[in-house]
């Protein structure tokens, strides 16, 4: 299989690789990871030392819509100057391979963050406040230049260290990933980006969608705000609401039929502020999104994100949340894992949308299938299920790449 070639290439050539020096001007001093469609290496500059991240993606084997795909990914990312887009220095050809050359962000990805504590992260709004602004800067910044970038997720957040001693309150967020990014507004591409993260609309789903407008283009910016209503809530919570934004996902089932589910049954820590704002940003169609514009007006007069703490003797053995000083702590959640559905073809930049590929999932779909496939791979629900439902369920689940993760430059 092609993804199976790629990789076993890169398990080779990266070793070979190491100590080169590429423009007459950068060195690879270190492998930091490989994976199916290229390398990431730590480099360094010999004009003034300074360290940098060179991703190296192969040309040889593409037909000439993927070189173009590729080529597109490079020319967006080098057309964007912003304090929270990942810069890109330069960009080196050589005849089978090119070398991009970025900052090096070294506090890793906003996901690795909110996964190593994100109790932590839930209780310091400020820091969530501040982080967020930093990612709507950008997409606003993205939409003003008339580029959407389709692909918006923890993992696709980048950190940098604003000084030497690493605070994690002091960093700097950079979005990255431009594989899935556009200048179409309106786009017929669907499924372009991670499962999770998709608006309804990127869906082939009767119960979602008005099949009279099924083909109709999708408003990818209004995709791209959808994308951060999703991202706010998996940062906040360490979770994401539903696996797909489909009529088979049980949690979104519920959420299409009344939306204040989203803090009465999924969320209930949101504040009513908050609550109320995360409706508009995932409002089912479209049109009825705020702009992004809209968006950072809105969040930026948000008091709150959080409900305040509530005493513990207010709460029953049986309810969903409890607090223990001063923390949110997640006990159980009654929503059943749904069952896996088939995907329509997506578009991912390591993909390329190579045509031999005809497994129908995204490669950030295939990085998950293993681990998703033992949650809820072989489970039946009946149309009658709820979220009421006496049913385990684990969190994970709903946290995409919590086991098991591959970065956005592999």
């Amino acid at each position: 299989m092609a993804i199976q070639v790629q990789s076993d290439y890169w398990a080779q050539a990266s070793l070979s690789m190491v100590d080169k020096v590429i423009g007459d001007d950068y060195q690879l001093l270190e492998e930091l990871g490989h994976g199916s469609y290229g390398c990431l290496f730590l480099g360094q500059s010999l004009t003034n030392n300074n360290y940098v991240a060179i991703k190296a993606l192969c040309k040889a084997g593409l037909d000439p819509e993927q070189l173009q795909l590729q080529q597109l990914e490079i020319d967006i990312q080098a057309s964007l100057k912003h304090p929270h887009l990942l810069g890109l220095e330069r960009v080196i050809h050589e005849p089978n391979h090119v070398f991009i050359v970025m900052e090096l962000c070294d506090q890793g990805d906003l996901f690795d963050f909110v996964a190593e504590d994100h109790q932590q992260v839930c209780r310091d709004e400020a820091l969530v406040k501040s982080v967020f602004l930093q990612i709507l800067d950008a997409i606003q910044h993205l939409h003003s230049q008339g580029i959407y970038h389709r692909d918006i997720k923890l993992e696709n957040i980048l950190l940098k260290s604003d000084n030497d001693d690493d605070d994690a309150g002091t960093f700097t967020c950079k979005v990255a990933d431009f594989g899935l990014a556009t200048r179409e507004r309106y786009s017929l591409e669907f499924g372009c980006g991670s499962t999770t993260y998709l608006a309804p609309e990127h869906f082939d789903d009767d119960d979602c969608n008005d099949t009279t407008v099924e083909l109709m283009p999708y408003d990818a910016a209004a995709s791209d705000v959808w994308s951060l209503g999703i991202l706010l809530l998996a940062f906040l919570f360490g979770r994401n609401p539903w696996q797909e934004a489909t009529g088979m996902d049980l949690s979104f089932a519920a959420y299409k039929r009344d939306p204040s589910v989203i803090k009465n049954q999924l969320f209930p820590a949101l504040s009513l502020p908050c609550a109320q704002f995360l409706q508009q940003v995932l409002s089912l169609h479209g049109a009825d999104r705020p702009s992004i514009d809209q968006v950072k007006e809105q969040f930026v007069k948000l008091d709150s994100l959080l409900a305040p703490p509530v005493a513990m003797d207010t709460y029953d053995d049986d309810d969903e949340w409890c607090l223990e000083q001063d923390d949110y702590t997640k006990i159980s959640m009654d929503i059943p894992a749904p069952p896996k559905s088939a995907n329509k073809a997506s578009f991912d930049s390591a993909i390329f949308s190579a045509p031999s590929l005809t497994s129908g999932m995204s490669w950030s779909d295939m990085v998950e299938e293993d681990f998703q496939q033992d949650s809820y791979g072989s489970s039946s629900l009946s149309s009658s299920s709820t979220l009421d439902d006496d049913e385990d369920y684990d969190d994970t689940d709903v946290f995409v790449h919590s086991q098991e993760k591959e970065s956005w430059w592999l």
